[in-house]
């Protein structure tokens, strides 16, 4: 459920035209726009509460930024820390920390499932192996028709993330990856000198 536009435009109004990620400023276009919840929509979906779902989705949480910095930001939680670097007005900055308050359980219950599933990997993508950190992991359903349980995650790089997009799409992958783990036999050590 993309931002609406009335909302992107409140947001836009809210932050006098200026990207909250960068400061610097955004095009009057449109289509130029970047919709982004501050505070992820993931949380909810994955800690379930209607409370949270509903802050997260309110229209304090919604910006406009940046294509490029939308893509930079990615999965990268919110902190304190991040919401005292944001490129905005007081009265902003104040209801950010506001909402960040009323949703930090579901914040760090979110957290706690991404890590775990991240350690369970070995801090790799599931996907390609590609070394991962917590903000730079996306998580993701193994299977899109079972519920979002600790059981059924994955964590993905951005690239595999963007790809996963797609559920056949998600399925090879996962399939392919698979099969490169089975066939790939760790190189015995030589002991001893090799006879001549």
């Amino acid at each position: 459920m993309k931002a609406s536009i009335g909302k992107q435009r409140a947001a836009f109004a809210r932050t006098k035209g200026i990207c909250i990620i960068c400061g610097r400023p955004l095009s009057n276009d449109e289509s130029k726009w970047s919709p982004d919840h501050f505070i992820p929509r993931a949380i909810y979906k994955w800690v379930p509460s209607k409370r949270t779902q509903s802050l997260i989705e309110s229209a304090g949480n919604i910006f406009v930024v940046h294509q490029w910095c939308n893509f930079d930001k990615d999965s990268a939680l919110p902190t304190k820390q991040s919401i005292s670097r944001m490129h905005a007005s007081k009265d902003v900055l104040d209801d950010m920390r506001e909402l960040y308050k009323a949703t930090e359980d579901s914040i760090v219950a979110y957290r706690a499932i991404k890590q775990s599933t991240l350690d369970s990997q070995g801090r790799r993508c599931k996907i390609c192996g590609r070394r991962l950190t917590l903000n730079g992991a996306t998580l993701r359903r193994i299977d899109n028709r079972k519920e979002r349980t600790r059981e059924n995650a994955m964590c993905l790089c951005r690239n595999c993330n963007r790809k996963a997009a797609s559920t056949s799409q998600k399925e090879r992958m996962l399939g392919n990856a698979s099969k490169r783990k089975r066939n790939h036999r760790p190189h015995k050590r030589q002991t001893g000198r090799p006879t001549r």
